[in-house]
């Protein structure tokens, strides 16, 4: 729940309304992190139906999405925050973007597993074993987006902030260490394989960049109509 205590600070009844709404982003984003992990772990049926799952998720995204952008734009908040709110929005729906961007790539790959090498397949699992860490940080970032926009003080705000700003630089070196990898082995990866991997870890950093860029965002529009 919304600490009212707080959002009643805020000079706008719209806005109150809005930040309050922003939590079913993350909690579509942390079924659909759930969903990915166990995809990444499990492989086979898991991504079939994590692919299904996650494309309704995504779905319920853009219908928020668009109810934002309508209220966005027809007053429901200040004049001067309508381009941070509708900075916000879009990021907010981006997490779900790519995770559904995510999951395609592991239904994809699942069709070409079966010409896998030999000498494949313990890079894609050793690859798979890092992005459920880097999903795991995502987790943990989400969590502190919920409670940036739960916070009673504009300090635990920025808490939160500084918390999201130490996993990105823990998903970073992940990431990092995963595209190092593959090209220490690119010899023996074939395109596919190694394009598959390459834009998996980019687009799973691209998750904890969106909680950090959110992050920011509530910050600053907070800070703003607290004033």
């Amino acid at each position: 729940m919304v600490n009212y205590g707080f959002l009643k600070k805020l000079l706008v009844i719209g806005e109150k309304h809005l930040l309050q709404e922003l939590t079913a982003y993350v909690d579509l984003a942390l079924k659909s992190n759930a969903m990915l992990k166990d995809s990444l772990e499990a492989g086979g049926d898991k991504i079939k139906s994590g692919y299904e799952a996650i494309k309704q998720y995504e779905k319920e995204a853009d219908g928020l999405t668009m109810r934002y952008r309508h209220e966005i734009s027809n007053g429901a908040i200040s004049s001067t925050m309508l381009g941070s709110f509708s900075d916000l929005v879009e990021k907010c729906d981006s997490i779900l973007d790519d995770s559904y961007f995510i999951i395609r790539e592991l239904k994809r790959m699942l069709l070409a597993s079966a010409s896998l090498s030999v000498n494949e397949k313990p890079i894609m699992t050793e690859s798979y074993r890092n992005f459920v860490k880097m999903l795991d940080h995502e987790n943990t970032a989400l969590t502190y987006v919920n409670t940036m926009l739960t916070a009673s003080s504009i300090e635990t705000m920025r808490e939160e902030l500084r918390k999201i700003e130490d996993l990105e630089e823990k998903v970073d070196d992940l990431k990092d260490s995963v595209i190092d990898s593959l090209y220490a082995k690119s010899s023996t990866l074939s395109y596919v394989s190694f394009s598959h991997l390459l834009d998996m870890a980019h687009k799973i950093d691209d998750l904890l960049d969106h909680c950090e860029d959110i992050a920011d965002l509530i910050l600053t529009i907070t800070t703003a109509v607290t004033k």
